[in-house]
């Protein structure tokens, strides 16, 4: 077994069962462990098993099969139910909801019939910005949009203007991006990197399932750039409603 890992003690569970011949109406309880293993060079090859407390993973360990029946009649079955422990930020542990509106965000629907893909997008509307400094324009409006194009997640600020440079084609593949801090409410500052549309006036978040998460009940989103002329460009917008219209957007991880 030297090629295996354990992937994850799974669950310490209690199993009632039925023990002595003649005590077939008394159950105590057994506690038993269940262990995940995935092979070291491929994950996915992986199998659980299961061993009384403290035994040992090779033993066959015997299990009531009085749940039920096989469809087809030749099994029978016995289930145990396993509560898996994990840790979940109180974003996650909110209820999404399906509302088509909510604060300043609409839910938008495309139908491609070409690529039979339903595009689902939240849209930050511009009536939502509460603050924006920077000076190469003055009649612009910038919005944020959250999208689903099948299972495709996609974050992206649409500035209105052209505060970067246009993408040109290159016969070399390259990948540029641009210096971006946002923060929440009172949140600690994020610095990463976000991508430029070809046209120059928007960027898409690398991560965003992350951005998604970081703005999810929050209220306010101060967002700035730093293109490569080194003008800084900060947008504060009022991000709340989101909660109540996210559960449209499928493809977000939860």
């Amino acid at each position: 077994m030297k090629n295996w890992i354990i992937a994850a003690l799974v669950a310490v569970i209690a199993v009632g069962g039925a023990i002595g011949a003649f005590a077939a109406t008394r159950t105590v309880d057994r506690v038993v462990e269940v262990r995940l293993w995935a092979h070291a060079d491929d994950p996915s090859d992986n199998y659980i098993s299961i061993r009384t407390q403290g035994g040992d993973w090779s033993e066959t360990l015997p299990l009531a099969a009085d749940d039920g029946d096989s469809s087809d009649g030749r099994f029978r079955y016995g289930d145990l139910t396993v509560v898996l422990p994990f840790s979940v930020s109180d974003a996650d542990q909110a209820v999404l909801g399906t509302q088509q509106s909510s604060g300043h965000w609409s839910i938008s629907r495309l139908y491609d019939a070409i690529y039979d893909v339903e595009t689902v997008s939240a849209i930050l509307g511009t009536d939502a910005v509460i603050n924006k400094v920077w000076t190469t324009a003055e009649y612009d409006d910038p919005y944020i949009q959250l999208y689903c194009r099948g299972d495709e997640l996609q974050a992206l600020i649409y500035w209105d203007q052209p505060i970067f440079a246009p993408v040109r084609h290159n016969p070399i593949p390259t990948i540029r991006s641009v210096a971006a801090v946002w923060r929440v409410d009172g949140s600690v500052p994020t610095s990463e990197r976000w991508l430029p549309a070809t046209h120059g006036m928007a960027t898409f978040a690398q991560y965003p399932g992350d951005f998604i998460s970081g703005i999810l009940g929050g209220e306010t989103l101060i967002f700035r750039v730093i293109p490569s002329n080194g003008e800084e460009h900060t947008l504060t917008v009022d991000v709340s409603g989101l909660d109540d219209v996210m559960g449209n957007l499928t493809c977000y991880p939860r």
